[in-house]
């Protein structure tokens, strides 16, 4: 019993001075292994990204796009976006505005974003032309005629 108490007392003394001769190792040579492990970390990413170049093209220009259109619903993509883009973005709040299991803040934030398209897809789609009201007497007594 004792020989095994000896023995493991023993071995825990070996681990420990193991660790140390570990821990002084490591202190003696910490700028060699910094060394190594960033360029072990460049070799990795040089690999990758030779592999997977067009894929890192491709993801480039999308965020290129992206910050050149702007966060979605800023006003920089309010600006940027074409009509039809703004019209499948107001059909999509439009649906959340309409569920009723979802949370009524995110469902007035949601009203308060179609008055927003509602504006900016109006002003897209009279720009350049001139408002004009109905006048056509047929359409009832009360509107004059252009003749």
């Amino acid at each position: 019993m004792n020989n095994e108490k000896m023995t493991e007392t023993q071995n825990m003394e070996d681990v420990s001075e193991n660790k140390k001769g570990l821990i002084e190792w490591i202190k003696e040579h910490k700028l060699e292994l910094i060394f190594a492990g960033v360029g072990i970390t460049a070799l990795i990413a040089t690999v990758f990204g030779l592999q997977n170049k067009e894929a890192i093209t491709e993801l480039g220009v999308a965020l290129k796009k992206e910050i050149k259109k702007g966060s979605l619903y800023s006003e920089k993509w309010f600006r940027n976006a074409n009509l039809e883009e703004l019209q499948d973005a107001r059909a999509i709040i439009q649906q959340d505005y309409l569920n009723p299991e979802l949370d009524i803040d995110y469902r007035s934030g949601c009203l308060d974003l179609l008055h927003k398209f509602d504006t900016v897809i109006s002003n897209k789609k009279w720009a350049g032309r001139e408002y004009g009201y109905p006048v056509q007497s047929e359409n009832g007594w009360h509107l004059p005629s252009n003749d």
